[in-house]
């Protein structure tokens, strides 16, 4: 049984919506927030990324978070930002191309968190979820849902169709990166209560895309339950946002890797050593798209060369961990030859997502930047549910999720 609850949220205006909410752009994309902030004076990346404005300066919450609150109190006193009367859900609609992702904007539970009714697949780092849980003390809320899945559910799917097909959005617009947002608020009542009952026959949610998020919101609750000793638990930190998408809607791209190491990869032996553990079949000059599972590619020196791991090492590799192909290229390849016992901090080694396609990577190690291109075939929901089912942790950057929600569409409240 997992508990989603509707919230009262702060969403822009109708006629702001596009400029105040802004792509959820992570660290690596620095530059595209700085320039979103210079050109856009409604959005929200000015809440939650304050320190953008100081050029050149580290993150300091003590020096940047009032600027990002005055920016929030603005928005706020200005009806930019608007706050719902009553608990809602909201359906969310992403249009990509012909592709439409469809899930349901709503709160979830820390303590089914704890309790591993919402499951996860990797870890995180403790110095990112208190930065996390530090923005939300200060800001009293979150505007950038924790992405989960769940198994297909006929009733929630009901409520979300009829809703769609008898009523005009509420948000309709094309964002500058060509996306087209929709939003439903579902306001009446026994479709909420449909919407309750039927995820409370759910027996667990998954983790798609927001670790950190999840992590930094139960580090916050529990601070607040110590400043809050007669706690009930429905208080409003007790809870989380969330954007709901059901298995069969989500989709996974892989996540590639690049790796800086010139003396290795271009060492007299560096293919004989990749020999070792796989069969290699050259393939031409442009880096491999692998489209089944246990196919991987290889792309260095204007060079592209496919793998197949060979059969006497297929048999070493026991349990659901150790046979996803990340873990074959993180064992076979980054430890055994380049020595690397950590992806996440090793510097060597960079990640990109399948999604920015073939050329980028191609670009990346043609112009120096990198060495080594590997590819991969991305990472299925199955094995991503069961990875989380049994408990285990997916090495660093397995899976990019889509749909990646926007920041400021929806902002979840802590009062």
């Amino acid at each position: 049984m997992t508990i989603i609850k509707p919230f009262a949220a702060l969403r822009p205006a109708k006629d702001k919506a596009a400029q105040v909410s802004a792509p959820s752009y992570d660290s690596t994309l620095r530059e595209l927030s700085t320039h979103e902030i210079m050109r856009n004076p409604y959005s929200y990346l000015h809440v939650v990324k304050p320190y953008l404005h100081f050029k050149g300066e580290k993150k300091n919450p003590e020096k940047h978070f009032p600027l990002g609150l005055e920016y929030l109190n603005k928005f706020k006193t200005e009806k930019v930002l608007i706050k719902d009367e009553e608990p809602l859900f909201y359906i969310y609609r992403l249009i990509k191309g012909s592709v439409a992702y469809t899930s349901l904007i709503a709160s979830a539970s820390v303590d089914d968190y704890n309790n591993n009714l919402i499951l996860k697949h990797e870890n995180t780092l403790t110095e990112k979820q208190n930065e996390l849980a530090e923005h939300i003390e200060f800001f009293s809320g979150l505007g950038n849902p924790v992405l989960l899945t769940y198994p297909d559910h006929n009733d929630i799917d009901e409520v979300i169709n009829r809703t769609i097909i008898n009523n005009s959005p509420e948000y309709n617009f094309i964002s500058q990166d060509q996306l087209k947002h929709n939003l439903w608020p579902i306001h009446n009542k026994s479709d909420i209560e449909k919407i309750e009952q039927a995820f409370e026959s759910v027996s667990h949610l998954y983790i798609a895309d927001g670790h950190h998020r999840s992590a930094g919101c139960a580090t916050y609750c529990q601070i607040m339950r110590k400043k809050t000793p007669n706690y009930t638990g429905q208080e409003l930190f007790n809870f989380f946002p969330v954007c709901l998408i059901p298995f069969n809607k989500l989709h996974i791209f892989e996540y590639h890797r690049l790796v800086k190491d010139e003396a290795i990869v271009n060492s007299a032996d560096f293919m004989d050593r990749i020999g070792m553990y796989f069969n290699v079949i050259p393939s031409g000059h442009v880096p491999v798209q692998p489209l089944i599972k246990r196919e991987f590619g290889i792309y260095l020196n204007n060079d592209a060369y496919v793998l197949t791991l060979k059969p006497e090492f297929e048999l070493e590799l026991k349990g659901t961990l150790a046979n996803l192909d990340v873990s074959i290229v993180e064992e076979f390849i980054l430890r055994k030859i380049f020595k690397i016992t950590d992806s996440k901090t090793d510097k060597r080694l960079s990640f990109i997502d399948g999604s920015r396609g073939l050329l980028t990577i191609q670009n990346a190690v043609d112009s120096g930047d990198f060495d080594l291109a590997i590819t991969l075939y991305p990472t299925s929901i199955s094995e991503v549910k069961q990875i989380a089912d049994e408990n285990l942790i997916m090495p660093p950057k397995s899976t990019w999720i889509e749909p990646k929600i926007r920041t400021g569409l929806v902002v979840y409240e802590t009062f």
